[in-house]
């Protein structure tokens, strides 16, 4: 089954540049709009339009609050009317006092207004503990589940989905599972972060408005690369000598895979040339490790290289077979006698803890 790494984001978070997520690793956002029957998320107008140029697949959520449900759902559609075409189904986050108040039938009611209002079957949002506490069984019925559960406030580096710790009691279809609410990425922090059970044409399945490109690949690239580009229109596409439409170089070839070492506005640029790859030609997938060490990553070894106990020049432990894969915790620095910098990823503990992460690539 194809899954997505998704985060979801709210005016709690300020705002923030979307570019950076997706080039930490996230395949889709959805966007807080609205609370109650008063308050707009001020960053949503902003955060939306960076979705769309950025050709994330998006959705937007209100917070209910258990009572007024055409009031709440009102002020939802009236914020994301303008981008409708854009969103597929919305999402009713319900949860906590908001329950205690309104109970099960309000959560029936304003999912069928919803519906009635914007014309596509919303999908809701609540803990495991809300689910398995309450009689959903009308609602879950007819409605697909988001649900969170978390197993630590720790600091969540990347994306890292996980088993849903319990089960889901009422609902036919669990759809997203939101597995912290302390994720890591790009120095954003703390994020809720989430994996949805399908591709990104299944998440935005009724939108009539985005053009689907994506299709899930992976490549190595080096540890200080932004990532990879695959390019996927038909026929290939334009090498630019500079992130413009403007001087042509050359012939990319359709479905290759190209390292991606800088980004500017929409356009990318290939490892080791002067040449540009405009962004609507393809998919980019961005490499996790750049904007922090920290990151959680998936590095493979290309050149033979051994373990160390400590992130410095004297080996310790056992050789690393080239085309092996490994966890990487996260990276460090060391400076040589010389003045050389190295680069060490940890991968483990003991004799075995680093390895030379210039001989490895990050799998993105």
């Amino acid at each position: 089954m194809s899954t997505l790494n998704v985060v979801d984001i709210s005016s709690n978070n300020n705002w923030i540049d979307l570019s950076k997520l997706k080039r930490a690793g996230a395949d889709a956002v959805i966007i807080k709009a609205t609370e109650s029957n008063w308050y707009t998320n001020p960053y949503f107008e902003s955060e939306i339009r960076q979705a769309i140029k950025l050709k994330m697949p998006v959705k937007a959520y209100h917070f209910f609050s258990g009572n007024d449900y055409k009031g709440n759902v009102d002020k939802f559609w009236s914020v994301i009317k303008p981008y409708a075409k854009y969103l597929g189904s919305s999402v009713a986050d319900y949860e906590g006092s908001a329950i205690v108040l309104g109970g099960a039938d309000y959560a029936r009611k304003a999912l069928k207004y919803m519906e009635k209002v914007t014309g596509k079957k919303p999908i809701i949002y609540m803990g495991l503990s809300d689910e398995n506490n309450y009689n959903w069984a009308d609602v879950g019925k007819n409605y697909d589940l988001w649900v969170a559960q978390y197993n630590s406030m720790n600091a969540e580096y990347g994306f890292h989905s996980r088993a849903l710790y319990g089960q889901v009691r009422h609902f036919k279809r669990l759809i997203m599972f939101q597995y912290t609410s302390t994720g890591v990425l790009s120095n954003y922090q703390p994020l809720d972060l989430s994996v949805f059970y399908g591709s990104k044409a299944d998440f935005n399945k009724d939108c009539k408005g985005s053009a689907e490109m994506s299709s899930r690949w992976k490549a190595p690239v080096e540890f200080d690369d932004q990532g990879a580009f695959k390019v996927q229109q038909k026929g290939g596409a334009t090498f630019w000598g500079a992130p413009n439409n403007e001087k042509k170089v050359g012939h990319a070839d359709e479905g290759k895979i190209y390292r991606i070492t800088k980004v500017s506005g929409w356009f990318f640029k290939i490892a080791n040339h002067e040449m540009w790859l405009d962004g609507r030609t393809g998919d980019f997938h961005g490499n996790p490790v750049v904007d922090n060490s920290k990151i959680h990553a998936k590095i493979m070894v290309v050149k033979p290289t051994a373990g160390h106990a400590a992130a410095n020049t004297t080996v310790t432990g056992s050789n690393f077979k080239v085309g092996t894969c490994w966890k990487m915790n996260y990276y460090a620095t060391s400076v040589d006698s010389k003045g050389k910098t190295w680069h060490w990823a940890c991968v483990g503990t003991g004799k075995n803890k680093f390895i030379n992460l210039d001989k490895c690539r990050v799998i993105v």
